[in-house]
């Protein structure tokens, strides 16, 4: 009789053209093996931090607000990471997490390689014999990031370094001391099996130089080895190399521009979808941020699946990557019950969802230790002498005069203009209401807007749905103004 197995069965198949909330690493551990045809990933860059210092202690910055604030600093979460892929010798990422700690040390740089090792496992786990998988990086971690793929995916399963060019090359803030980048890398690995073949067409001067020639039927075309004609009109075009120059950077693209901080232009996405998938396949991307890889997947007919640790990103994609349909999301609570189950098995994920039911408001990089911050954001215009600068905290219990009282304390001692206390039930306490009143009001041009309220998920959830009064707030991470009405849905 066999022995019980301590790993749970992988058997929660994905649920195709969904979205799944949390870290990509846990949700992944569910699916079954050998379920997703392709892979496309844009985790994070440290494209925020000074890259001379990537090697330092506590140096490098997280580079999207709270979904990945350890991911590229040196600390107690990546020494365990470490230590736990030196132990695990059956690990396929082992021999290179011990040989680069030998080499860098404990620094940022061997934390985000940690951290991608394990999720990049999880991926392989996934696919298909036939599959592919392409890793968008810069060339801050490129290199590194090929020794986590020979290792995981195989070196003889690497097909391909794509170098894609962002855009016209300026003089940007390289200050003439080098040359100014202007280029990402795509590491694509995977099976000869499923590779279509991509082509772009001709330019009138290629056609004006090689087919010179015509037929007695007026139909062009140009001479090869050994005298073979290959005419214009059978001809697919020029094959696609691995330097793309041809995709216009997402400034030149502005209808599609989302204000994501990390979004990639369609067509990019596409040329992945279409030269390593078949109509009916399935996509995962397991850092979708703002869904560009799920809309070039439904563009061409491909089922998809998008995981994302930001509930911005899962709003994103809902309510404006794919506004006219209905998307099953799973992680982010859709009633009171799962809200409040949310608050019960992490509390901290709960915290991090409520803030960003606010327009305008992102979570706290912090979450021990915060100082009474759950989530800030600023005003878009404030008015001259006030900061502009909003904080919410969240609490789920409920209510208490301590709690209120020390909020207050907080949004004294940070000067901010307005605070926002967050419940998981609709606080009615006449005293509460009476306290939230003394702070009194500010305005922006003719309105104005009290300094301190109260606000609900129990109110967000209802049929009414209402929204704390603020006015127009930055976008976090644009600084643009928000469109309104972008965090509508559950």
């Amino acid at each position: 009789m066999p022995k019980p197995s301590s790993t749970p069965p992988r058997d929660r198949a994905p649920h195709p053209n969904s979205l799944y909330y949390g870290d990509c690493l846990e949700i992944m551990r569910d699916w079954p093996g050998q379920c997703v045809d392709l892979i496309y990933l844009d985790p994070p860059f440290n494209s925020k931090a000074n890259y001379n210092q990537t090697f330092g202690k506590g140096n490098g910055v997280p580079a999207q607000v709270r979904a990945f604030t350890d991911t590229w600093i040196w600390g107690e979460a990546a020494s365990e990471r470490v230590e736990k892929l030196k132990r695990a010798v059956n690990h396929p990422a082992h021999k290179v997490i011990c040989g680069l700690e030998a080499i860098m040390g404990e620094c940022g740089m061997l934390a985000y390689l940690s951290y991608m090792a394990e999720r990049l496992a999880e991926m392989k786990q996934l696919l298909k014999s036939t599959g592919s998988i392409y890793l968008h990086c810069d060339p801050s971690a490129s290199h590194y990031l090929k020794l986590l793929m020979d290792a995981i995916f195989g070196a003889d399963n690497f097909r391909n370094e794509i170098v894609w060019q962002r855009g016209t090359a300026s003089g940007g803030k390289a200050g003439g001391k080098k040359f100014v980048p202007n280029h990402d890398v795509i590491l694509h690995y995977g099976s000869f099996e499923n590779f279509n073949r991509q082509y772009i067409p001709y330019t009138a001067e290629y056609i004006a130089q090689r087919f010179k020639h015509y037929d007695d039927k007026g139909r062009r075309y140009r001479l090869q080895l050994g005298d073979r004609r290959q005419y214009l009109s059978e001809s697919k075009g020029k094959p696609i190399s691995d330097i793309w120059i041809d995709i216009s950077p997402l400034n030149v693209m502005a209808k599609e521009r989302l204000n994501y901080d990390t979004q990639k232009p369609v067509a990019l996405l596409e040329r992945v979808v279409k030269s390593s998938s078949n109509p009916g396949d399935l996509v995962l991307d397991p850092f979708c941020g703002g869904g560009t890889t799920l809309q070039a997947a439904a563009n061409h007919c491909r089922k998809w699946v998008g995981i994302d640790i930001s509930p911005r990103a899962i709003d994103l994609v809902k309510d404006r990557r794919f506004k006219d349909s209905t998307i099953p999301t799973h992680g982010i609570p859709a009633d009171m019950e799962s809200a409040r189950m949310m608050l019960d098995r992490n509390p901290f994920d709960f915290e991090a969802w409520a803030v960003t039911r606010i327009e305008g408001l992102a979570p706290n990089q912090v979450q021990v230790g915060d100082g009474g911050i759950d989530g800030r954001g600023r005003i878009f215009d404030p008015v001259e002498g006030e900061t502009g600068l909003v904080i919410a905290q969240v609490k789920g219990g409920g209510y208490s005069a301590t709690a209120l009282r020390d909020f207050q304390h907080v949004m004294d001692r940070e000067k901010a203009t307005a605070g926002v206390f967050i419940t998981l039930n609709k606080t009615t306490v006449k005293p509460a209401m009476a306290k939230a009143a003394q702070m009194g009001t500010y305005k922006i041009g003719a309105s104005s807007f009290p300094r301190l309220q109260f606000w609900s998920i129990e109110e967000h959830m209802a049929e009414s749905r209402t929204s704390p009064a603020l006015p127009p707030m930055a976008d976090p991470n644009t600084g643009k103004a928000m469109q309104q009405d972008l965090f509508r849905n559950p």
